[in-house]
């Protein structure tokens, strides 16, 4: 990315950073995610995603408690006034205040670009506790209702460290082959060979994620490419060994409870393997 993209990057969050605490002040926590953040994007997926988080409240997750446990969570706390839409659609307000153009998606509101910035998804959450019983936190991560009613949530914070970890156990061959296969993905778009909702670039990021570090040869990218198409395209003939796959923050299975499907995975790398040329 040239400077003057990432700056028009760096001027969007600041706008969105500031309009968020003139309006909400130190009761939000406002963080990046996504392939900005992670240093995976590629010139194509040059938009910032942009978390505002409100910290006075939260999502509870109980899908390991049984259900007395249930019962006994539920007993001691109770559903506050103030809800997500409620938040999103303050959110909304604050943001058609300050910029010219906004638009409301489904799970975030897009802070359309200019000259002077790139486009922003600007993402409304609450916080997302999962508790291992009817009293303590497991992990933390953060949840959102999106406006068709469906329960989206992640692990963002984790997501980055866990990212950071396994590119620095690859001899920096991580990110890299996840930037490779997303321009390749771009590529194989505008040539019409597959569809943009193939493969996402968070789903890029977590397929490459499982590859085991021994098939990053640090310093060879076509033999690292090769083995990580190869090592994800034969992990997806095995449903067994697919379907644990993680998402990077480990605390999500990638397939398992998802519309995602190790065939979308097996055709992408296919596709993949054919446009770099291996035989």
């Amino acid at each position: 990315m040239g400077t003057s993209e990432d700056q028009k990057c760096k001027n969007a969050i600041s706008q969105v950073t500031l309009a968020m605490r003139n309006k909400f002040g130190n009761g939000v926590t406002i963080f990046l995610q996504g392939s900005y953040r992670n240093n995976t994007n590629v010139k194509q997926d040059s938009d910032v995603d942009i978390v505002v988080r409100h910290d006075g409240y939260y999502f509870p997750d109980l899908v390991w408690l049984d259900e007395e446990q249930k019962k006994r969570y539920h007993a001691t706390h109770q559903n506050s006034e103030y809800t997500f839409a409620q938040f999103k659609s303050e959110i909304q307000q604050c943001l058609e205040q300050v910029f010219d153009n906004i638009q409301r998606k489904n799970k975030c509101l897009l802070v359309l670009g200019n000259t002077n910035r790139v486009n922003a998804d600007v993402v409304p959450c609450f916080k997302m506790k999962r508790f291992s019983n009817e009293s303590q936190v497991e992990a933390e991560g953060i949840q959102f209702m999106s406006d068709d009613g469906s329960r989206v949530y992640s692990f963002p914070e984790q997501h980055y460290s866990n990212g950071v970890a396994k590119r620095t156990a690859t001899g920096q061959m991580y990110k890299k082959m996840v930037r490779i296969l997303k321009r390749i993905r771009n590529e194989l778009i505008d040539a019409k060979t597959i569809t943009e909702k193939l493969a996402s670039s968070f789903f890029i990021e977590c397929l490459v994620y499982n590859v085991p570090n021994s098939q990053f040869i640090a310093g060879d990218y076509r033999q690292s490419l090769r083995n990580v198409i190869a090592q994800i395209y034969n992990d997806m003939d095995n449903a067994t060994v697919g379907n644990e796959y993680v998402e990077v923050s480990e605390l999500k299975y990638l397939f398992k409870g998802n519309t995602r499907s190790l065939n979308d995975a097996k055709q992408f790398m296919l596709k993949c393997w054919e446009y770099a040329g291996f035989n």
